[in-house]
């Protein structure tokens, strides 16, 4: 519901994919349990995502991905 509230929309073909379309860019957060990956072209808007996200909820940023669900992220 709160991605929903900061403009956040669920993927169709995914309900853990969520998109954010602004006139700047894309933003895209993968959520799995407790997880998010967020990712995007502009790191200023990924910034003001991780801002509003941990406003709500307990955050710890684990900055670059390297492994996501035991796939290793180059």
């Amino acid at each position: 519901q709160y991605l929903h509230r900061i403009s956040f929309r669920m993927s169709q073909s995914d309900n853990s994919l969520f998109i954010w379309n602004n006139s700047i860019g894309l933003i895209f957060i993968i959520i799995y349990v407790e997880d998010l990956v967020i990712s995007g072209k502009h790191m200023a808007d990924i910034n003001t995502v991780k801002i509003l996200l941990s406003r709500k909820f307990e955050m710890k940023d684990m900055n670059e991905l390297h492994y996501f669900l035991g796939i290793e992220v180059i």
